[in-house]
């Protein structure tokens, strides 16, 4: 009976020390002391101590931003263009470069170098009726004109030209070029095969100086001849060349410069 109580007694002090020792643990735990044997688990790593995190780790690594730039607008300036040469003007004259369309009129174009700067130009549909008695009926008529006067294009009052027209411009200028279609010019050739047609053709340009010269070129697959009935005798077959195109062999002087072209009238297209 006395064996039992005294390990009775013997397990109760045991029991005692032992929650003595486990308050005392808590007590130097929740003091930041160090518990023989082990490491405090609230020690922290000074912080030269950290490794820095490998770039393939998630934390987010921002790039360092480059120096801000500032874009001003420039103003945009066109260089002070240089001043052009006059364009080099040739000889005063005239040239008609022309070819006949299947309703018999002509689609003609004039390049003209006056004999000196002007700003009004006289225009007028050619005079025929001394080409022989079969034109003397007809009317020659301009239309579709289109001028201009030192590269600046003029309108044409009135539409078609039947009658005398003046134009005019600002600055004076020895360039015009004319291009028209010139109607009731063609009569037929006779006797001739049915198709067989004669033109007479002089420039759309009035009172110029007579002597002024006048070239021609009449270009077409079935243009046949060229002359000039106004020249003297030896010299009216002014024309050269062959289809499909003729040319007056040297200038022909303004007041004589009328031409007969004889054709085949170009089929219809």
């Amino acid at each position: 009976m006395a064996g039992a109580r005294a390990r009775d007694a013997l397990r109760r002090s045991v029991g005692a020390l032992s929650v003595t020792a486990l308050l005392g643990a808590a007590v130097a735990v929740g003091a930041g002391l160090t518990w023989p044997g082990s490491a405090a688990p609230s020690a922290r790593t000074p912080a030269s101590t950290v490794p820095s995190l490998a770039p393939s780790q998630s934390t987010l690594v921002r790039p360092t931003p480059s120096p801000a730039r500032t874009i001003l607008p420039t103003a945009r300036t066109s260089p002070t263009p240089k001043a052009r040469p006059s364009e080099a003007v040739g000889a005063p004259g005239i040239a008609i470069t022309t070819s006949p369309e299947s309703d018999g009129s002509f689609l003609v174009s004039e390049v003209i170098t006056l004999p000196a700067p002007a700003t009004e130009a006289v225009l007028r549909p050619p005079s025929i009726g001394n080409a022989g008695t079969r034109f003397k009926p007809l009317r020659p008529t301009a239309t579709q004109i289109e001028v201009s006067a030192g590269g600046q294009a003029l309108a044409v009052p009135d539409g078609p030209v039947h009658s005398q027209v003046t134009l005019r411009w600002n600055s004076p200028t020895q360039q015009l070029r004319l291009r028209y279609r010139l109607t009731q010019v063609s009569v037929a050739s006779r006797p001739a095969k049915a198709g067989r047609t004669v033109a007479a053709l002089s420039s759309l340009l009035d009172r110029m100086p007579a002597e002024l010269p006048v070239k021609v070129v009449v270009t077409g697959r079935t243009v046949l001849s060229l002359t000039c009935p106004q020249l003297p005798l030896a010299r009216l077959a002014c024309g050269a060349g062959a289809a499909p195109k003729f040319w007056t062999l040297r200038p022909i002087p303004f007041d004589r410069s009328q031409v007969l072209v004889q054709y085949d009238r170009p089929a219809r297209r």
